[in-house]
């Protein structure tokens, strides 16, 4: 299982979170990733406060597709770069 990390604030990925309105979601990425994740996870820096299933890649956004996100609390697995993503084995 790969999954993908990555840094952002709270308000930034509030509006990709788990609602009735929206099917997907997706966070625009430098470049593809060179694994196809199970999952995307997003960390404040210090937790992982968010989680989605990762649906593909979108060539037409250049941007990782997800489920939109749900509320989580975990500790954080590996230090996430400020920018980009990392991998999570």
């Amino acid at each position: 299982m790969t999954d993908i990390l990555i840094r952002a604030t709270k308000e930034k990925i509030a509006h990709k979170m788990n609602t009735r309105s929206i099917a997907y979601a997706w966070w625009t990425l430098m470049g593809k990733p060179s694994r196809e994740p199970d999952k995307v996870l997003f960390t404040d820096g210090k937790r992982i406060i968010a989680e989605g299933e990762a649906m593909g890649w979108s060539n037409e956004k250049k941007a990782i597709v997800f489920k939109p996100l749900k509320k989580v609390d975990r500790p954080l697995p590996k230090k996430a770069p400020t920018r980009g993503f990392t991998y999570v084995d």
